[in-house]
C-alpha cells in the first residue's frame, strides 16, 4: 500500500563520491608506451554547451570552496563531472522554478531536458571509452524509501541516461548504511569507505549517489631516484618540506615572465594521451587566491591556449596524497539553487509518482568525498634521467608554492577533477 507523505520534510540526499589515483601503475613494468587514443565521438552543439557549462560550474564551485576555507593551508579537490551528473539526475525530477534554478546554476538554460540528458549520456560514455589504458569508471545509483513510488518516466530517463538503478530501501533499518557503503566501496575499488552513517538518514525519502573512479599511469613517468625533499612555501610565507618529483622531458608548457603571463603551466599526459593533468603555478607577485578570482571557463581556455607545442623543459611537482570531504548546500544556494533546498517551495513533482507524496520534498544534503594520490610510479621505459637545462625561452615549472591542477580529457576539454594545493602535506 502506498503511504501518504510524512508530516516532516522529505529530503533528497545527494552524495558525489570520487576516487582518483594519478601517476600509479596500471600496467606492468617495462610495458611499451601506449598509443594515442581519440575521443570516440564528435560532440554536437548541445553537447559542447553542456561541456562548457560543466567546466564553468566546476570553477565557480572551486572558487567558493577555496575562498570559504577556515584554514589557509587547506586543500580543495572536487569533481565537476561528478557534481554535474548527480544534479543532472535530480534535474530530471524537478519542475517549475526548481527546474529553472537548477538549470541556470548548471549553465543548461536554453536546453530541453532531453537535450541535457543526451549531452550527459554522450559525454559519460565517451569519457569511459576514450583511453583503454586508463581506468575510468562512472557509476550511478539511487535508493527510495519503501512505500514511495518513483514515476516511471523519471526512472526510465535516469536509467537510460545515467545507467542508474532505482532500488527500494528502508533507511531506518540498521543495515541500510552498511549496504550503501558496501556499494560505494565496490564502485571505488575499496578506496572510499564509510560514506554514510545511520544518523544521516533522518527524514530521507531518496538517496542519489554518483561515484567516479580514475586511475592512470603517466605517459612519461617520474624516476623515484630523482625525488628529493624540497621546501614548499605556503601562502603565509612559511615553509614545509615535501618530496618533490623531478624530470626533464618534452612537454606542452606555457606562460612565464617572458610571455607576459603571471603563471607557468604544464600539461602532463596519461596513458595514450587522451587524459592529462594540467598544473598552473602563479609566479612573481601573483598568488593562487588572486589567480582563482578570475578563473572561469574563458580564463581556463586562455591558460590552455598559452600551452605551446612540446618543448624540452624541467618539471618539479610535489608527491602528495589528499582526502577531501565537504557539504555543498551553502555553495549551491549561493549559486542560485536556494529553492531546491527549501522545504516549502521546492518542486520535485516529476520524481515521485503521487502528488501527495511530493509535499515538502527538497534536497536535504549534498556532499562530496574525494581522495587523490599523485606519485612517480608507472612504466619505466620512458623515464628521463640526467640533468638537462630547459631550452632557451622555455619556462621550467616548479610547483613549490600553492597551485591549481586539473585532470581533463584533452580532446573534449572536459574537466574531470580540479583542485587547489595549498599544502601538499595536508
Amino acid at each position: 500500500m502506498i503511504r501518504r507523505a510524512r508530516s516532516g520534510a522529505l529530503a533528497l540526499f545527494v552524495f558525489a563520491v570520487l576516487f582518483v589515483t594519478v601517476g600509479s601503475s596500471v600496467g606492468s613494468p617495462g610495458a611499451s608506451r601506449p598509443q594515442s587514443a581519440e575521443f570516440p565521438r564528435d560532440l554536437s552543439a548541445g553537447d559542447r554547451q553542456a561541456l562548457r557549462a560543466g567546466n564553468d560550474f566546476g570553477f565557480e564551485v572551486l572558487r567558493r570552496l577555496h575562498a570559504e576555507r577556515l584554514d589557509y593551508r587547506a586543500n580543495v579537490f572536487i569533481s565537476p563531472l561528478s557534481l554535474s551528473l548527480s544534479l543532472g539526475m535530480l534535474l530530471n525530477g524537478a519542475g517549475g522554478e526548481t527546474f529553472n534554478a537548477m538549470g541556470d546554476a548548471l549553465g543548461l538554460n536554453g536546453l530541453m531536458v532531453a537535450e541535457a540528458n543526451e549531452a550527459y549520456r554522450v559525454l559519460a560514455e565517451s569519457l569511459v571509452r576514450s583511453d583503454p589504458s586508463v581506468q575510468f569508471q562512472l557509476a550511478n545509483n539511487s535508493w527510495i524509501e519503501e512505500g514511495y513510488r518513483i514515476r516511471r518516466d523519471y526512472q526510465s530517463r535516469v536509467q537510460e541516461t545515467f545507467g542508474a538503478r532505482v532500488q527500494a530501501a528502508r533507511f531506518k533499518e540498521p543495515g541500510m548504511a552498511g549496504a550503501i557503503n558496501g556499494w560505494v566501496d565496490m564502485a571505488t575499488q575499496g578506496r572510499v569507505t564509510d560514506m554514510v552513517s545511520p544518523d544521516a538518514f533522518a527524514g530521507m525519502v531518496a538517496l542519489v549517489v554518483n561515484t567516479t573512479y580514475f586511475r592512470a599511469e603517466w605517459t612519461d613517468p617520474f624516476d623515484p631516484s630523482q625525488t628529493e625533499t624540497e621546501d614548499f612555501q605556503r601562502a603565509d610565507g612559511s615553509m614545509v618540506s615535501v618530496p618533490m618529483m623531478w624530470q626533464d622531458l618534452d612537454a606542452r608548457v606555457g606562460g612565464g615572465e617572458g610571455s607576459g603571463e603571471d603563471f607557468v603551466a604544464v600539461d602532463l599526459p596519461y596513458g595514450g594521451r587522451s587524459f592529462s593533468m594540467t598544473l598552473v603555478v602563479p609566479i612573481g607577485d601573483e598568488t593562487l587566491d588572486g589567480m582563482l578570482e578570475d578563473m572561469d571557463g574563458d580564463r581556463w581556455q586562455d591558460v590552455l591556449d598559452a600551452l605551446r607545442g612540446e618543448e624540452r623543459t624541467e618539471v618539479q611537482i610535489p608527491r602528495f596524497e589528499l582526502t577531501y570531504e565537504t557539504e555543498l548546500n551553502d555553495v549551491l544556494k549561493a549559486m542560485g539553487m536556494e529553492v531546491a533546498f527549501d522545504q516549502s517551495s521546492a518542486d520535485f513533482g516529476w520524481l515521485l509518482g503521487d502528488a501527495g507524496q511530493g509535499a515538502g520534498t527538497h534536497i536535504g544534503r549534498m556532499k562530496q568525498k574525494s581522495f587523490v594520490r599523485v606519485d612517480e610510479r608507472g612504466t619505466e621505459t620512458a623515464a628521463a634521467t640526467g640533468t638537462a637545462v630547459a631550452a632557451g625561452g622555455t619556462p621550467a615549472l616548479s610547483a613549490d608554492r600553492p597551485f591549481l591542477f586539473a585532470i581533463r580529457e584533452r580532446e573534449s576539454g572536459a574537466i574531470i577533477f580540479v583542485g587547489t594545493v595549498s599544502d601538499p602535506t595536508g
